[in-house]
């Protein structure tokens, strides 16, 4: 797949300074493994995570959980960037995931900024933290020009997270035959929302 995101990335591909592991305040991320398939399961074997991030609102059988996470751990492989498994640092449990992956909107590909938080952990700011974290990655050392973000249009939790990261709303649409909402940050964006 490719995309022009930037002179760090061509054609999907990592420059040399790719950070393997990234961290917040409160939490280390690093890239998912293949064997990361129960921390995974945390969120998308949850019916309350699922109702937000799944097309029928269900949390996923095992055997999908698994090549989910075999799929997070293949895009790192292809282009060096992807979803970062996400761990609490006092407790040393997985919290979350977040990071950039290539997506399909509208017929062309886009890079998305993607999160959820396991329910445990949900209401204290964790999705935003580790969006800012994943952009200033992002646009500062892969030298991205624009991220993407969605949700369904009932999900005003993960709205709130993308505005409060700086996306501004593009317009609403369909996604997996459902209503969603599509948010852009393009460079210059981040750049004035670094500054504030």
């Amino acid at each position: 797949m490719q995309v022009t995101i930037g002179s760090n990335l061509m054609d999907g591909k990592p420059g040399d300074d790719v950070m393997p592991q990234l961290a917040t305040k409160r939490m280390d991320l690093r890239p998912f493994r293949g064997e990361d398939w129960k921390d995974l399961a945390r969120i998308n074997g949850d019916a309350r995570a699922m109702d937000t991030l799944s097309a029928d609102g269900k949390p996923l059988a095992d055997d999908a959980i698994r090549a989910r996470t075999q799929a997070h751990a293949a895009h790192w492989d292809a282009h060096g960037f992807g979803l970062w498994h996400v761990t609490d640092r006092v407790s040393g449990s997985f919290c979350a995931y977040a990071g950039l992956r290539f997506v399909v909107l509208d017929g062309r590909p886009v890079i998305e900024l993607a999160y959820a938080v396991v329910p445990d952990f949900w209401q204290q700011g964790r999705a935003r933290e580790l969006a800012r974290a994943t952009l200033d990655e992002a646009f500062a050392r892969l030298a991205l020009e624009e991220a993407w973000c969605f949700t369904l249009t009932r999900n005003t939790a993960s709205r709130r997270t993308m505005e409060g990261a700086g996306f501004q709303y593009r317009h609403d649409g369909d996604r997996v035959g459902l209503p969603h909402v599509f948010y852009t940050l393009t460079r210059a964006r981040w750049q004035e929302t670094c500054e504030v």
